[in-house]
């Protein structure tokens, strides 16, 4: 029975990468797929490794954006739900944890379900580059619902990995854009991968200062990816007349304030506010709709080809996965220095 190195959160603090044996008896649909890199998504695994989750129970085994290649299949009928075909050798991303060997099911396909085949169209990627793939693919959320028009000003808040990815897809798309961020050497981390605009603001009310500051007026369509309530506070606040609020974070710790004047400002401003969580599309494309998961990938991948969103400038840090705990505390307590980073299961 072969063994699997595995990042595991016992408790609040507590991350260890344990070897855990696995039975690699596969049944009908699955695969066995070894890892070879899987990135860190820090709003997410960062609420489990600290207990900023409400109701979170351990151990969890945290992650679900890897890159990997299958060892073995088993599936025929089951297949048919699919149009790809899997074999062994295929290099495919994948939303399973960070854990060396895995069995995996062909997923229901969603984009929380994700089994992509990457082709030999994506080997100008190394793995630990393929990996922001997956991130792409939910910063793409912030962008696709907006009613997106000729001279909108856009401001994001919040330049984690996330926010940076939508505000550069934003620019991409011809919007003048501004992202900002509490910490300051985020936004100069964001200039130097290829944002032209990021600026350091604390408060809701000294962001909402700085966005009609720096516009001239209140942001057409403005977009929380801080994942914290006075992310979205300062969307709605900096947000003008028929404006669009799109909520791509996910709050999870609680926050207590006075809540009327954002309500009013979203009634008063006639503002449209719309969830972007991730899931939001089919993963083919269906009737009665053109965007989908398999669209998505195939933009963003150009946009990384081009050299619009250069990976290398966005991941700051690559771990070992035994060396789990230092990476989740670099990310959670020196966000002005840790970026993003992405365990590199090839390495022993």
């Amino acid at each position: 029975m072969p063994t699997s190195r595995n990042v595991k959160i016992n408790a609040s603090g507590d991350v260890v990468c344990i070897a855990e044996a696995l039975d690699a008896d596969l049944k009908e649909g699955e695969l066995l797929i070894r890892n070879e890199a899987s990135l860190i998504s820090s709003g997410t695994e960062l609420s489990r490794v600290y207990g900023l989750k409400k109701g979170v129970r351990y151990p969890v085994y945290p992650g679900y954006a890897s890159i990997g290649r299958i060892e073995a299949v088993n599936f025929s009928q089951s297949a048919a739900a699919s149009p790809e075909v899997f074999v062994p050798g295929d290099r495919v991303l994948f939303s399973g944890p960070h854990q060396e060997l895995q069995i995996y099911g062909i997923p229901a396909m969603s984009s929380l379900g994700m089994l992509i085949k990457l082709g030999p169209e994506y080997d100008f990627l190394s793995s630990i580059d393929a990996s922001l793939l997956h991130l792409g693919l939910v910063a793409m959320n912030g962008i696709l619902p907006a009613d997106l028009k000729l001279g909108d000003k856009v401001c994001v808040f919040g330049l984690g990995v996330v926010g940076l990815l939508t505000a550069l897809l934003y620019q991409a798309s011809g919007a003048e854009v501004l992202g900002i961020d509490a910490v300051e050497n985020r936004t100069i981390h964001a200039r130097q991968a290829g944002l032209r605009n990021a600026l350091p603001a604390g408060d809701w009310q000294e962001q909402a200062g700085r966005v009609k500051e720096f516009f001239g007026r209140e942001a057409d369509i403005t977009v929380d990816a801080t994942g914290r309530s006075e992310g979205i506070i300062s969307a709605v606040m900096s947000c003008g007349d028929y404006g669009q609020v799109l909520l791509l974070g996910s709050p999870r710790i609680d926050h207590t304030c006075n809540i009327t004047p954002v309500f009013n400002r979203i009634h008063m401003k006639m503002m449209t506010v719309t969830g972007a969580f991730n899931g939001r599309y089919p993963f083919y494309r269906k009737e009665g709709s053109r965007e989908s998961i398999e669209r998505n990938i195939a933009s963003f991948t150009a946009l990384v080809k081009t050299g619009v969103i250069e990976p290398r400038r966005i991941i700051s840090h690559t771990f070992r996965p035994e060396s789990a705990m230092e990476a989740y505390d670099g990310l959670f307590h020196h966000p002005e220095t840790y970026y993003c980073a992405v365990f590199d299961w090839k390495t022993v």
